[in-house]
């Protein structure tokens, strides 16, 4: 039994930008937290609230991996939790949230560039490592994950 209410639901691109600086990107500027396909019309973006704020965010996008023409294909971006909040499960909340959009829409591949801290959380969902480890700038090391839906 959860001991916590939360709620998840669609936000704007914007809202996500103050957690997406906090946990994610504290050395990037205003301007570098808008990512390509923010405001595409596929873009869906999912806040999580809990006692009337938001804690969590993830977003999605309809875009194929690397090497890959796949119009079925959707990228997870920019999923963060409060630091007051992790370990509560809303991370887990908000990636079940995006595989049940993916699925209404038919998606059949769901991957992302993941710190190589949270491989194993990803991995809970079926997500698995393809390719090499590699390192974006100021960003540590990331590793590309996915599973089919």
């Amino acid at each position: 039994m959860k001991d916590h209410i939360s709620e998840i639901r669609q936000i704007l691109s914007a809202d996500t930008r103050l957690l997406r600086h906090q946990v994610l990107r504290p050395n990037q500027s205003p301007e570098e937290l808008i990512y390509p396909g923010d405001d595409s019309n596929d873009s869906v973006h999912f806040g999580l609230f809990y006692k009337g704020a938001l804690h969590g965010i993830a977003s999605i996008y309809k875009e194929p991996m690397e090497n890959e023409i796949n119009d079925h294909s959707w990228r997870l971006r920019g999923m963060a939790t409060s630091e007051e909040t992790r370990g509560m499960g809303f991370g887990r909340e908000l990636m079940n949230a995006c595989i049940e959009h993916i699925r209404s829409k038919k998606g059949k591949v769901f991957w992302c560039n993941a710190r190589t801290t949270a491989e194993k959380f990803y991995e809970k969902f079926g997500m698995k490592r393809t390719g090499e480890v590699f390192y974006p700038e100021g960003l540590g090391e990331h590793i590309v994950m996915r599973m089919d839906l």
